[in-house]
């Protein structure tokens, strides 16, 4: 499936499911997608916004009690996607709300902008490598990847098993639990874990580099169901120190 393809697909969960909106100050939507060629960038909400970026519209995603499969990853998904439809290449989050006690749905508010300027995309660049550098000694022949689950009331009593590519269990997703798993075999791996439903993150794996997955659970239809992201090192740093 390509690029465009798995964000429609994406899309049109997220539109069914978390009933997210999209507002903006333009009276008309500049439906020109940003090219392939053209990277989008996440800024968390303290992180600043480069100067003379062109803000095209807001996506507020939100969700009901009774909304399903409204977790981080699929908000997140359909926050790039509303993004490259939109012709921005940069996310500014500005609210990314828990879910509250009893509704297992995240809450995220994201501002969409246009910056195409090369000093301000390499400054951002530069930012990005720096807060993500990992803290491996640098003689280091191996990669360590870290899976935490943050504390959350929805699906708290379910624990789900974390697997790689076809080497079975190498750890369990428990509810404010954190775990690492050092790697040789450099490359492509795939990292799923399974309730009743399965989810799974694929990511290429250098050598003396550090990864963070996170693995939530979101609600299903009727049951709860992983909810697995590659993380930024720097916000799951942030994350975990919470745990």
């Amino acid at each position: 499936m390509n690029k465009i393809a798995h964000f429609l697909v994406v899309a049109c969960c997220a539109l069914k499911a978390c009933a997210p909106k999209t507002t903006g100050t333009n009276t008309v939507f500049r439906a020109n997608p940003l090219p392939d060629s053209i990277k989008t960038f996440i800024l968390q909400p303290d992180e600043i916004l480069p100067g003379k970026s062109e803000f095209l519209r807001e996506v507020v995603m939100g969700a009901s009690l009774l909304s399903s499969n409204c977790g981080y990853k699929n908000l997140m998904d359909y926050a790039t996607f509303q993004s490259r439809q939109s012709g921005a290449n940069l996310i500014q989050l500005t609210q990314v709300k828990k879910p509250a006690m009893g509704n297992g749905c995240y809450h995220i508010t994201a501002r969409l902008y246009k910056n195409l300027d090369s000093a301000a995309i390499a400054s951002i660049e530069s930012n990005k490598t720096a807060v993500n550098k990992s803290t491996l000694p640098s003689d280091a022949d191996y990669a360590i990847v870290h899976f935490y689950r943050p504390k959350a009331f929805e699906g708290a009593i379910i624990s789900y098993q974390i697997k790689m590519d076809d080497k079975g269990v190498i750890g369990k997703a428990s509810a404010g639990s954190r775990f690492e798993y050092k790697i040789t075999e450099f490359g492509k791996h795939r990292f799923f874990g399974k309730t009743k439903k399965q989810d799974a993150v694929t990511f290429n794996i250098e050598k003396g580099k550090e990864y963070y997955v996170r693995c939530g659970v979101t609600k299903g239809s009727s049951i709860v169901i992983p909810d697995m992201y590659l993380m930024e090192n720097y916000v799951a740093r942030r994350e975990l120190a919470e745990l």
